[in-house]
């Protein structure tokens, strides 16, 4: 058994030991630059660290410790504390981790995106309160929201066509067969216009291929001044020959607007080729409303037929639209 005078030095080793655990934790709270803080059970602020006080309320520690979340209501909107309120309590009842993110609006006016962690604080098995640490992720999300940016270009740069700025082939064969399946299991119709540049090998061969290309442009740029809804898609499908699929209501509308198209290229005014029957450079169209096709159709098959009706066109005087409905 310790004597008195050994059992006071222990008290004294023990007070001098927990209030030496004390500034240590302090310290270590001080000087971790992420905002950090510690509540009793009740939920109120025992500690917390100056990236805290300053960054994130803009007051001192003093006026911090010994508040709870709805004291400090200068700072900390209600409906804010309200929220931090409700997932404290979860730590109060049951000894657990807690991880979430969240915007905050800091002290400085800006708005930083944090990622919080949270834990039950427990001794002898007793839940004492909580220990926080906000972790600063908005960089982070700004790369990230940059990266998926920067994706999503090189994803459209793989889909497009470099010269005309309207969808390659490749992409064209990815959403024929998406609409092909679509209208087969639910009858969702469609319409599919293919475009052919009226001797456009001539007119290279007259004008030279970089007056070509800007033909090619001038088309592109008409094509999409024409088609502008979420649901309308343009491909250049070959070196003068450009696809469009798109919905209507009343295929009536197709039938104005690809003919509409067709005014508009010519109305350019572009000289054509000597081959040509008109004065002015002109497109060829055939345009199907696609109807009804059977479960297992091939969006091949789809594509020839509509490039039947192009080849109508074009044997015919050119310059014209041949439409049809098409049911496989």
């Amino acid at each position: 058994m310790l004597s008195y005078e050994e059992l006071l030095l222990k008290i004294a080793f023990l007070e001098k030991e927990a209030k030496f655990n004390n500034f240590f934790l302090k310290k270590l709270f001080d000087i971790i630059p992420s905002p950090m803080f510690y509540k009793d059970k009740h939920g109120v602020y025992q500690h917390c660290n100056d990236t805290f006080s300053k960054l994130i309320l803009g007051i001192s520690k003093e006026e911090i410790i010994g508040k709870t979340l709805y004291d400090l209501s200068d700072v900390i909107p209600i409906e804010n504390a309200d929220i931090y309120s409700e997932k404290d309590k979860e730590l109060f009842l049951t000894a657990k981790e807690q991880y979430y993110e969240g915007k905050v609006k800091c002290a400085d006016g800006k708005t930083r995106d944090y990622h919080f962690y949270k834990s039950s604080f427990v001794m002898d098995k007793e839940i004492l309160g909580l220990v926080g640490l906000m972790l600063d992720v908005s960089e982070y999300k700004k790369a990230l929201e940059e990266l998926d940016e920067k994706n999503k270009l090189l994803n459209e740069l793989v889909i497009t066509d470099s010269l005309t700025g309207v969808y390659n082939r490749r992409y064209f064969q990815d959403i024929l067969e998406k609409k092909v399946s679509f209208l087969a299991r639910f009858n969702h119709q469609f319409c599919f216009a293919m475009i052919d540049i009226d001797f456009f090998k001539d007119f290279n061969d007259s004008f030279g291929h970089q007056k070509g290309d800007f033909v090619l442009e001038e088309i592109g740029r008409v094509l999409r001044e024409t088609f502008q809804r979420p649901t309308d898609y343009i491909f250049r499908i070959g070196g003068e020959e450009f696809a469009i699929l798109f919905d209507v209501i009343d295929f009536n509308d197709a039938r104005l607007i690809v003919e509409d198209l067709r005014k508009k290229v010519e109305d350019l005014r572009i000289e054509a080729s000597p081959s040509s029957n008109y004065k002015y450079l002109t497109i060829s169209t055939g345009l199907g409303n696609i109807k009804k096709l059977q479960i297992d159709t091939n969006p091949s098959i789809v594509y020839h037929e509509v490039d039947k009706l192009l080849y109508k066109s074009k044997k015919r005087e050119r310059n014209i639209v041949t439409i049809e409905d098409i049911i496989i």
